[in-house]
């Protein structure tokens, strides 16, 4: 009885690590992509000076899926998915965009 309540354990904590190590993973490619969307709208619209929607339009794949916000005051933009991962990538005028 003993032996089986501890083999049910046993996969129970399997499962719950596996998953957790999948979540992390999606994560990781999450912070991925909204890094990606704000560098990318970030040279778009200050380097070369087009329109934050024209720069939507021509995203790859797959960048649908974070909201990019540009801030004209302190030149840079946030991007986050789901208002749970964020990127943000700030404009300096001598060095272009980069990401913080």
């Amino acid at each position: 009885m003993n032996l089986r309540f501890l083999l049910i354990g046993m996969v129970i904590a399997v499962g719950i690590g596996v998953g957790i190590m999948q979540g992390e993973k999606q994560l990781n490619a999450l912070t991925v992509v909204a890094n990606a969307v704000a560098k990318t709208v970030c040279s778009c619209v200050f380097v070369a000076g087009r329109d934050v929607q024209d720069c939507i339009k021509d995203a790859p794949p797959g960048f649908d899926l974070a909201t990019p916000w540009v801030d004209e005051d302190a030149p840079g933009v946030t991007s986050s998915i789901f208002w749970v991962v964020r990127g943000h990538a700030s404009f300096q005028p001598a060095l272009g965009c980069r990401l913080e």
